[in-house]
């Protein structure tokens, strides 16, 4: 086995075992998140057509970007980072890459600020959902999970401008993201916020 598939199986199988431990009432932000956004990375690091080392350092920073969960809800990227160069370290991982691994995580606190190609594919990849027909669903799932952390009741109408605002402000960063994510995005937001959720 060459050295780039040990390290993210590696990878994926300690990021596993950490998500599996979560609270249930992060019913958004759980393994199944963090696995669709590493898909999404592969799709877009190769759309991108980023080489295949650069390649591994994102689908690693994938695995990573909301581990931070394990520790703490609000500024999980940070504790992210931690928890990555933790275990980087212990399996060798080279520290040059583990500081761009850092980089790319950080890169997904929001409002995101990559800088360069790297933290594109990966804040995209992490918004990738904005972009998908189920998007009304985990919209919701967001909120559901966000009224048990902080144990505050969000209405509907509220929780459904604030998407808007948040849908219209957002922008990917990819050529990929620009031309078809943002796209299929713009559908979503026609589809459902305009339809169901129309300001009072």
């Amino acid at each position: 086995m060459n050295n780039t598939k040990n390290y993210i199986l590696q990878v994926e199988e300690y990021v596993t075992d950490l998500l599996c431990d979560l609270p249930v009432n992060l019913c958004y932000h759980n393994l199944k998140h963090t696995k669709e956004v590493v898909e999404a990375c592969k799709i877009l690091a190769r759309k991108s057509q980023l080489s295949p080392s650069n390649t591994e350092l994102v689908i690693i920073a994938a695995w990573f970007h909301d581990a931070g969960h394990a520790v703490t809800y609000f500024g999980h990227e940070k504790a992210g980072t931690e928890i990555a160069v933790d275990f980087l370290s212990r399996i060798h991982y080279p520290k040059s890459k583990i500081n761009k691994v850092v980089n790319c995580i950080l890169a997904t606190h929001y409002p995101p600020r990559p800088q360069n190609e790297l933290e594109k594919v990966l804040c995209d990849a992490d918004m990738y959902h904005l972009s998908l027909d189920d998007y009304e669903s985990r919209s919701f799932s967001l909120r559901k999970e966000l009224e048990t952390v902080t144990s505050t009741e969000i209405p509907k109408q509220h929780w459904c401008n604030k998407n808007i605002e948040f849908l219209n402000d957002h922008c990917y960063f990819t050529n990929y993201g620009k031309k078809v994510l943002q796209f299929l995005k713009e559908k979503n937001i026609k589809k459902y916020f305009t339809s169901h959720c129309k300001n009072s």
